[in-house]
């Protein structure tokens, strides 16, 4: 028999019934007791951090991407290329057509007037494709910053080529007005070579695949 203000001590009137003995829970604490089926929202965050679905300070907002990336660099490298391109086309155009205006008047002219051709179909190639790889570069492409890497480098390699084979064959006599000119000649190329494979190229053209603000 027990007391009249409770059980017994030691007896526990929910035992053998299936039922765990309430207990006593801390409002302050829990405010749904720790009931099984309810989710504390705020997750047991400590004071100061955020709450759910905001994100915390400095990090970027759902719905809003990161700062677009420049495209100062990829720009300049196009431009140039493209000038480059345009002049090395008209210079082509204009040797096209007095070389077709004139008439061989013997055989070594007729000679000369073929390999003159066949120089400038091949110096055509080059603008040619210099001309494709600003317009590709401009729409944000990886194929045009590959071309203008290429034929950066190539004109790189072909100017240290002909410094050597100049020295070689003049002499010490004319080096200093041949480096010259060779640092002149390879300075326009190695500022393309510089800006299409920087760094900052590869981020716009990235940047061109996506959109502006991605969608949350």
């Amino acid at each position: 028999m027990g007391y009249p203000y409770g059980p017994q001590q030691g007896h526990d009137p929910y035992a053998g019934q299936g039922y765990a003995q309430p207990g006593y829970v801390d409002p302050y604490v829990d405010p749904y007791g720790g009931q099984p089926g309810y989710a504390d929202p705020y997750g047991a965050q400590p004071y100061g951090a955020p709450a759910h679905g905001v994100p915390a300070y400095g990090a970027p907002y759902p719905g809003y991407g990161p700062p677009r990336a420049g495209g100062g660099t990829a720009i300049t490298a196009a431009v140039i290329a493209l000038l480059l391109s345009l002049l090395g086309l008209t210079g082509i155009g204009i040797a096209a057509a007095i070389l077709i205006g004139t008439e061989a008047t013997s055989a070594t002219d007729a000679a000369g007037r073929e390999e003159i051709t066949v120089a400038l179909a091949i110096g055509a190639a080059p603008a040619l494709l210099l001309f494709l790889g600003s317009i590709l570069l401009f729409h944000r492409k990886t194929a045009g910053r590959v071309i203008l890497i290429l034929l950066s480098s190539a004109s790189l390699i072909f100017t240290a080529i002909s410094i050597v084979a100049a020295v070689s064959t003049d002499g010490s006599d004319d080096l200093g007005f041949l480096l010259i000119g060779g640092i002149v000649t390879a300075s326009i190329p190695l500022l393309v070579l510089l800006l299409a494979a920087a760094p900052s190229t590869g981020r716009w053209i990235k940047a061109g695949r996506q959109p502006a603000y991605p969608y949350y």
